[in-house]
């Protein structure tokens, strides 16, 4: 390579391809996303991957590889370990004379070289792709073969017009698989193992299985919005329920009342738990799992997408010494997240924070996290009493939901703590009624209450498939807006693609 300690920002400058504007703007999207710099600027619609790809060829005399002609065997593919093809986001392409050549994105570093040398004890040659490339190889060699779809599984069932035999339902109703391993064991086993990774790969945050008069649906929550990601017959139902339920530790028997349960996994390296309810229907149990990323996570406040007046008033409240903040919307609005943010920029190693949360979603160094356990009696309103015992300056409570809880906090507010929790309204001014429909004292509220945020997601448009829109002045109306303040704004959308599901957002 060329000048393999060349930054790649000075490189882009010098050579034309961005100015200083937007080579700043992509440094602040790489900061508040944690991307690439190469992935900022093309999200902002400054560089294609392409264009890059081109770049990087000729700065670092690299020659560019396309994946999809390139040959490559299963002995190839065996060379390197799954793990780190993933972690390293690199595909191996070919070996000749002791050299494996590698495909990857953007240049890898001496020290990456090295590493890889002295594992492999072989060398190493790089040929340059798109990251989407990358990625398609991967999930063509790594995971998702062409043989291993939904489709193919159907028919690997040889499903037919009557329901499922017995030898198939004796065979998913054996607890042969411990849940934290899910190793693929049939067909129904492969099929459920496959759902839960296909919701994994598309940032699913909720799965559900849903049955219907004839079929069962499976539906993904994506960005807040459900969208249908495959339909089972009907007959495969019974199997499919049972074996989330063997998963998640849950009696399959019994099929008239609701249960919850977990199920823990390991994806790609990192720790999923997933939350698992079933309610009895008419049509049969539907199943609904929600998906947790237990790694720790490091989100400022700044990158949530405050306007600026709000994040100071936002920050002022969580700086304050005791009372009580609440934070309101609807299931899946981020609440959580704006909670472990505002955690995040608290936990400085000078105050004592506690939580109490059902369950403990993500796991944040130097706080006790507490997780509620119903059947032992260890409720929010048990946890809270004994964390006043704890010597706490800051208090969690993953969400209030009763009046004991409602109580329990207020007080904690009242006597020196600051309190952080959340409320099921859809507005702020809400949450004032909801707490005193709960019993609470509106003196209580007055004295306690420091400030309550409501809030929503908001999805963005896939920057693959962007696309300029104009509307007319009664749309823009109609939406809400004033026609006169939006004289020089620009309005997008987006088309749809392969990259977002042909939904048009990402």
């Amino acid at each position: 390579m060329k000048a393999p300690f060349y930054k790649i920002e000075y490189a882009l400058l010098n050579n034309g391809l961005i100015d200083k504007e937007q080579l700043d703007k992509a440094k602040d999207v790489q900061a508040k996303q944690r991307i690439k710099l190469e992935d900022a600027l093309v999200k902002l619609g400054f560089l294609t991957y392409s264009e890059i790809i081109q770049f990087f060829s000729s700065q670092y005399d690299l020659p560019v590889i396309d994946l999809d002609k390139a040959n490559i065997t299963p002995e190839i593919i065996n060379l390197i370990p799954v793990q780190l093809v993933k972690k390293h986001h690199i595909v191996p392409v070919s070996k000749d004379n002791g050299v494996i050549t590698i495909a990857v994105s953007s240049p890898p570093d001496l020290g990456f070289i090295d590493n890889m040398r002295f594992m492999f004890n072989a060398d190493f040659k790089c040929v340059l792709t798109t990251p989407e490339n990358i990625k398609k190889a991967i999930n063509k060699y790594y995971e998702l073969e062409p043989t291993e779809t939904v489709d193919t599984l159907l028919k690997e069932l040889k499903v037919r017009e009557s329901p499922a035999t017995a030898a198939e339902i004796e065979q998913i109703e054996k607890p042969q698989v411990e849940a934290k391993g899910m190793e693929d064991e049939g067909p129904i086993i492969q099929l459920v193992t496959l759902i839960i990774n296909k919701a994994v790969v598309s940032r699913a945050s909720d799965i559900h299985v849903e049955p219907l008069s004839n079929r069962l649906r499976v539906r993904y929550r994506i960005d807040g919005v459900c969208q249908e990601a495959d339909v089972l017959p009907k007959q495969l139902q019974d199997s499919v329920i049972s074996r989330i339920k063997i998963l998640a530790n849950i009696d399959i028997s019994e099929k008239r009342r609701p249960q919850d349960g977990r199920i823990g996994i390991n994806y790609q390296g990192k720790d999923l738990d997933i939350r698992v309810s079933c309610l009895p229907s008419i049509y049969g149990e539907s199943v609904v799992m929600r998906l947790l990323e237990k790694s720790t996570i490091l989100m400022n406040l700044k990158y949530l997408g405050f306007y600026e007046n709000d994040y100071k008033r936002f920050h002022s409240i969580i700086k304050k010494p005791n009372g009580i903040l609440l934070i309101t919307g609807p299931t899946g609005s981020g609440k959580t997240t704006t909670l472990y943010a505002a955690i995040n920029e608290l936990n400085k190693g000078d105050t004592k924070i506690i939580t109490a949360e059902d369950p403990v979603e993500y796991t944040l160094r130097g706080i006790n996290q507490c997780e509620v356990n119903d059947k032992i009696g260890f409720s929010f309103p048990t946890i809270l009493r004994t964390m006043l015992r704890q010597d706490p300056n800051i208090i969690l409570v993953g969400e209030i939901r009763d009046a004991e809880t409602a109580d329990t906090a207020i007080a904690a507010a009242l006597t020196g703590h600051l309190v952080l929790s959340t409320l099921h309204t859809n507005d702020a001014p809400s949450a004032v009624t909801r707490l005193i429909d709960m019993g609470i004292k509106p003196f209580l509220i007055a004295s306690s209450l420091q400030g309550i945020m409501a809030q929503r997601l908001v999805r963005t448009i896939c920057t693959n498939c962007k696309e300029s829109v104009k509307y007319t002045p009664k749309q823009l109306l109609e939406m809400g807006f004033e026609i006169d303040a939006l004289k020089d704004f620009s309005f997008y959308t987006g088309k749809g693609c392969k990259n977002c599901n042909n939904i048009g957002y990402h």
